[in-house]
């Protein structure tokens, strides 16, 4: 009897045991300094679509901006939450964005329709497990390796602001409202607010200390391959690049430009013209140019597949173009499971 009460007793143990460990292992949160969320591009675009592991991750534009997955040929889509979100990013099987429920499902209803949540919230791809970081009205905010840096507006303009992504460690930045969409290797780049309007690096991994990088009247800066890509706005907002290790500058192209992404071939950029608007693509030099859609663009973000877009004036349809422009561009519809 004794013995096989022990047995037993040994037996609960292991599945106590393991049981512990499995839910210990589901609820930490795994980081590392060399993570990075959205590319920089699709971050200073609202952030509105982010690939990650063969999976999109949205904002659906058709269901008042909540967050779908779904595989990168547009195929089965999934609403993950009720309310809408943007400044999507990600890494290690988790979801970074902000969420703010006066942008909610209009398919929702009953308690989920009445509850108010706001703030930067992390989850697992799925949907599941979705826990509130900050609890306050953010601007911008980017997963930059094991911390999300992110915005506080106030009266005086606003600060930035860290917090890890297990929740610990909330600090302010700087008093001054910078921007960390664009993110690479450790650095932040970004346009001066309070002083000037020179391009900056924040360097996250030694202190958060800022070092000049670009000195003028520059925005939206887009790193990509060694290169500093950014609007130029001495010169009509123009695009341009310079080259992180030597300093050289070079003009892309001289179009006026009012936002642009770029994946690991081209530039995709919106045009601003009285006459003739357009969303175009160039090469990262900016060779072979071609006017992809005719219009006033903005949001323009891009996956491996599809670029999307909206046109002024219609905040709800998305509009989508393969980006081996096998087809013409045309209205992007969701149809949820």
């Amino acid at each position: 009897m004794n013995k096989k009460f022990a047995l037993f007793f040994i037996l609960m143990l292991l599945v106590i045991t393991g049981a512990l460990t499995l839910y210990f292992i589901d609820k930490h949160v795994p980081m590392s300094p060399t993570d990075s969320g959205n590319i920089p591009g699709n971050m200073q675009n609202g952030g509105l679509f982010f690939e990650m592991d063969g999976k999109v991750y949205f904002s659906n534009a058709y269901d008042d901006g909540c967050l779908y997955s779904m595989n990168v040929d547009e195929s089965k889509p999934k609403r993950l939450t009720s309310m809408g979100c943007k400044y999507i990013s990600g890494a290690n099987g988790y979801l970074y964005f902000y969420m703010d429920s006066t942008s909610k499902s209009s398919k929702v209803t009953g308690l989920g329709a009445a509850s108010k949540q706001y703030g930067i919230y992390r989850c697992k791809t799925s949907g599941r497990d979705q826990v509130c970081l900050v609890r306050d009205f953010c601007g911008e905010t980017q997963l930059c390796g094991e911390y999300l840096y992110y915005q506080i507006k106030d009266a005086n303009g606003g600060t930035l602001h860290k917090i890890k992504c297990n929740k610990k460690d909330n600090t302010q930045v700087a008093d001054e409202l910078i921007s960390p969409m664009c993110y690479d290797n450790g650095i932040i780049y970004y346009t001066g607010v309070s002083n000037d309007h020179d391009i900056h690096a924040l360097h996250t991994k030694d202190g958060d200390i800022t070092t000049p990088v670009i000195s003028g009247f520059d925005f939206f800066p887009v790193v990509k391959d060694g290169y500093l890509y950014y609007l130029n706005g001495t010169s009509n907002y123009s695009l341009w690049r310079t080259n992180l290790t030597n300093g050289e500058q070079q003009l892309v192209t001289s179009d006026r430009c009012d936002c642009f992404t770029i994946d690991n071939n081209h530039i995709y950029y919106s045009y601003s013209n009285a006459m003739n608007p357009s969303l175009r693509r160039c090469d990262l030099d900016g060779g072979n140019k071609v006017v992809l859609f005719e219009g006033v663009v903005n949001s323009i973000n891009v996956t491996s597949r599809y670029v999307y877009f909206k046109v002024f004036g219609d905040d709800n349809t998305y509009f989508h173009i393969p980006v081996d422009l096998s087809a013409p561009a045309s209205a992007f519809t969701v149809i949820a499971n």
